[in-house]
């Protein structure tokens, strides 16, 4: 676990100061809000609210496009599907929408983890998992394996941009007609799917080492 870095960047905005709750609230509600535009334009509009949230938080915009460079490849991918199989031209803005919905998912939750530290994301996390506890659901675990997901977010991006270097070494670049494009990151891709199972193994040999979940109750340095 120590080689999962954080993503936080700091900083004194008034997103970073708003509580890790308010944002995570804010931003499954952006995400309802997202996906039900009814159509490509309003989602286009609805999108520039990541921009400016990330403008407020005072955000590298360099760090966060570099960041969100796998998910414009996904986002093409979607939108030459739709085009490819469009039967007309309301399939191509369909694929239109579909991609910007997903930029602008990915960049809203890099504002939400540029601003907020690990630590904050796992007690807002437990927070709101809390009442299902009393039901009997697992509510830590449910709150850990969150902030683990949010911690696999940078090893996302380094383990890509490690492949990318790799092909670039072995004269695999992405330059070239579209579906030579396509191909060289469909390669890059698959690498990298190989690559998070491997270390996602490496996590749960390493909790299994650490006994996660032989005590009854977990304890907090917090005490919350």
């Amino acid at each position: 676990m120590g080689t999962m870095g954080s993503i936080y960047l700091p900083g004194d905005s008034p997103v970073h100061r708003c509580d890790a709750r308010v944002k995570i609230a804010a931003l499954f509600a952006y995400t309802v809000a997202l996906l039900a535009m009814p159509n490509w334009w309003s989602a286009v509009l609805l999108s520039l609210a990541s921009i400016v949230a990330a403008a407020i938080a005072h955000l590298p915009f360099a760090v966060l496009n570099r960041r969100l460079v796998p998910v414009y490849a996904l986002a093409l991918f979607s939108f030459l599907y739709h085009v490819i199989f469009a039967t007309d031209a309301a399939n191509v803005l369909l694929g239109v929408g579909v991609a910007v919905r997903m930029v602008a998912l990915v960049a809203a939750s890099f504002v939400v983890c540029f601003t907020t530290t690990v630590t904050e994301l796992l007690a807002a996390f437990r927070f709101f998992v809390a009442p299902l506890a009393r039901i009997g659901v697992p509510a830590d675990d449910i709150a850990f394996t969150l902030a683990l997901s949010v911690r696999f977010i940078p090893v996302i991006e380094s383990e890509l941009r490690s492949i990318r270097m790799a092909q670039k070494a072995r004269g695999s670049d992405s330059t070239g007609s579209a579906m030579q494009k396509l191909r060289v990151w469909g390669m890059a891709f698959t690498a990298l799917f190989v690559g998070l199972f491997r270390h996602a193994d490496n996590l749960a040999t390493a909790m299994d080492a650490r006994c996660y979940g032989a005590a009854s109750e977990r304890t907090s340095l917090r005490g919350d």
